[in-house]
């Protein structure tokens, strides 16, 4: 009898089946003898998580064990995993920093959850009275765009300088 294995889900993984016979990635489907008890093991890709088992009798994360007596269809769910990048503010000046794709406008939201692998744009913009100085963390650097591929819980640091004046006023002299 045949026993699929299907995926499912926003995330990636393998199923592998012992006795061999099914490798999925590539063969979601073997058949097995009658009353062959085959144990499937799911494995999460980098950054994903396995979330369970249906159908086949089987449930939950652990391995699934199903007695081929007929034909017979498992399911395996995979998340993608999110992680949160967070902006931190440094420095005597203001500005804010919004983000590519949407989720960051800091000003008033300095952190948001983006899914795993997601290549995140960072500009800064300082206010009028300020200079954008330059990033730290996340990899970045310098005065320009920051660019974060998201792969764990990240923090960037934007560090703005006030400008400061210097007023010249000319001295007046009077001679007596």
């Amino acid at each position: 009898y045949t026993l699929t294995v299907n995926k499912t889900g926003t995330g990636s993984g393998t199923v592998t089946s012992s006795p061999a016979g099914i490798d999925c990635g590539a063969t979601c489907a073997a058949s097995f003898d009658y009353g062959t008890e085959v144990t499937l093991t799911a494995a999460a890709a980098p950054g994903s998580t396995f979330t369970g088992w249906s159908g086949g009798g089987c449930t939950g994360t652990g391995t699934c064990v199903v007695t081929v007596d007929a034909a017979t269809s498992v399911t395996a769910n995979f998340t993608l995993n999110t992680y949160t990048l967070t902006v931190n503010k440094t420095g005597t000046g203001s500005g804010t920093v919004t983000s590519s794709p949407a989720g960051i406008d800091c000003g008033a939201t300095c952190a948001a959850s983006f899914d795993y692998g997601t290549e995140v744009t960072l500009t800064a913009a300082a206010d009028s009275d300020s200079t954008f100085a330059g990033w730290s963390g996340g990899g970045c650097s310098g005065t320009g765009t920051c660019v974060v591929t998201v792969n764990a819980a990240t923090s960037v640091t934007a560090n703005f300088t006030k400008v400061t004046y210097l007023v010249h006023l000319p001295l007046l002299f009077r001679n007596y």
